[in-house]
């Protein structure tokens, strides 16, 4: 089965960005996305790709942006419909894919969690002001099946856990 997945870290009140940037400094996240999106097809939106500022290294980066017509190292889709079909697609013809991982912003969040079958939050113990927001989840149609918690540290603004969801 073809897995879509988001990845994406929240705050309790679910925002995910302030100013195009992330609200917080996570290092153990930011490795655990490394880790996790490594060898995978993603997929973001314009302004996660504006922040992020470069295709991201031993990943097939797809951007959607009605604005942006071309970026070395990544393809551009006019449309997250068309995104999703060419990620399907590539899945397909290449064994090496069997995961399209969606990795923001909000509204591409918003239009893709109906197709998720895979959530991976990292769910940040704060409630911050923000911009941008992670949509409401139906926490029953989700079975967790990993978990992992790590504390704040010097290299870590607050305490977060990582979840591992899957559609029931």
């Amino acid at each position: 089965m073809l897995i879509i997945s988001h990845v994406v870290a929240l705050s309790n009140n679910n925002v995910i960005g302030v100013d195009n940037n992330l609200p917080w400094n996570l290092k153990k996240d930011l490795q655990h996305f490394k880790d996790y999106t490594s060898n995978k097809i993603i997929i973001m939106g314009r302004k996660t790709y504006e922040s992020i500022g470069r295709p991201l290294p031993n990943r097939v980066n797809y951007v959607v942006s009605n604005t942006i017509n071309e970026i070395k190292g990544a393809y551009i889709f006019k449309s997250t419909s068309d995104a999703i079909e060419a990620a399907k697609q590539k899945c397909f013809e290449d064994d090496a894919y069997k995961e399209i991982v969606i990795i923001g912003g909000g509204y591409l969040f918003r239009e893709t969690l109906s197709l998720a079958n895979k959530l991976v939050l990292t769910q940040v113990d704060c409630n911050i002001d923000g911009d941008v927001f992670y949509p409401e989840v139906e926490i029953n149609s989700w079975n967790e099946v990993e978990t992992k918690c790590y504390k704040k540290d010097s290299e870590n603004d607050f305490d977060f856990t990582v979840k591992v969801l899957e559609k029931n």
